[in-house]
């Protein structure tokens, strides 16, 4: 154990140079408490240099839990925000969209044509090919749709 008595400041930057570039590789914040609590006991080695390396153990375990429990509560959800939350959710874009059905809407089911791609539409009442929908959700696999009505004038 006579080397955990000659750990130096430098050892503790090492590591926690080495885990945040681990941290970097791609692991999710999980490194980045245990990384800063490496750093902490760098700079509490510089102030304090006869600190035990038990005291230094016991610190940096419970400010390595609280750094990443501070992180998870506090900066994932930050980091997490997107300026197009729905990119990855082609079906939920879909929505409010105005389309033409290509198959008669018969039992509650019918086709349309979006794009490249043929979609499952599921309405409360039947509707002829042609008529216009507009998609208005998603369940599933198949788009909720319902007939899109003209306004009419108001007679005079």
């Amino acid at each position: 154990m006579d080397f955990l008595d000659a750990l130096q400041s430098w050892h503790w930057l090492s590591l926690g140079m080495l885990v945040l570039i681990l941290e970097i590789l791609g692991v999710g914040g999980f490194l980045l408490g245990i990384g800063v609590s490496a750093f902490v006991i760098a700079v509490l080695l510089l102030i304090f240099p006869d600190l035990p390396w038990y005291g230094q153990f016991i610190i940096f375990a419970f400010s390595a839990v609280i750094l990443t429990l501070v992180y998870w509560k506090r900066f994932r959800k930050f980091n997490n925000k997107t300026e197009q939350p729905l990119l990855n959710s082609r079906m939920e874009r879909l929505i409010g969209r105005r389309v033409s059905l290509i198959t008669p809407l018969r039992d509650g089911t019918g086709k349309v044509q979006i794009e490249d791609a043929l979609w499952t539409v599921v309405c409360d009442e039947d509707l002829e090919q042609g008529s216009i929908v507009d998609i208005v959700g998603a369940k599933g696999m198949a788009l909720i749709v319902k007939a899109h009505h003209k306004l009419q004038p108001a007679a005079e």
